[in-house]
């Protein structure tokens, strides 16, 4: 018997007569139209959706820091609430801000406290913090000698935070000093 016929036995009629006639009866039906691999793709595609959202989010955040700023706040506190002309105050300023936790980013941070320098003069310290730093607390403490007394009530102004070289807005309220005024038929 020779190889062909002895095949032929094996299978039984299994071997088409034509070489492709055993794919004609057959229509085939692409792998993408399987419900798996719709499922897979639609999956994939939500997926890819979602990091491209959050890609944008975190390049927002991280681009401009007023859109990454969740909370910004300060407290400012004095060791007295009255003074007279030639009194030292003690001023502690403390400013909180934080970013968002995750990524949290390192930002070039300016924290300006001002005063109104027609009745008070610095002594000691500095009224401005500069630091690299992404988020916290930051007090620093300096001390002001009343030099003036013409207005009796005084509301010492917010600091400003600067992240970036963008100004960030605070809440907070700001500590109020009395000043004594001294007239003239006392003297």
């Amino acid at each position: 018997m020779d190889s062909k016929n002895h095949l032929q036995n094996r299978i039984r009629g299994w071997l088409p007569k034509e070489p492709f006639a055993a794919y004609a009866n057959k229509p085939l039906k692409p792998r993408w139209k399987k419900p798996a691999w719709i499922a897979l793709t639609l999956v994939a595609m939500v997926a890819l959706s979602f990091l491209a959202y959050r890609g944008i989010q975190i390049y927002i955040n991280y681009s401009n820091p007023q859109a990454d700023v969740t909370a910004s706040y300060f407290d400012k506190s004095l060791n007295c609430t009255t003074a007279n002309v030639g009194d030292i105050v003690e001023v502690k300023t403390r400013v909180y801000w934080h970013g968002h936790v995750f990524p949290e980013f390192q930002r070039q941070v300016n924290i300006i406290d001002s005063f109104p320098q027609n009745n008070f003069e610095l002594v000691s310290g500095n009224n401005t913090l500069q630091y690299n730093g992404s988020g916290g607390g930051d007090q620093f403490t300096y001390l002001l000698k009343v030099i003036g007394n013409d207005i009796p009530s005084i509301e010492l102004p917010k600091p400003r935070l600067y992240l970036d070289g963008s100004e960030i807005p605070l809440a907070g309220t700001s500590a109020v000093i009395e000043l004594q005024t001294v007239s003239e038929s006392e003297s």
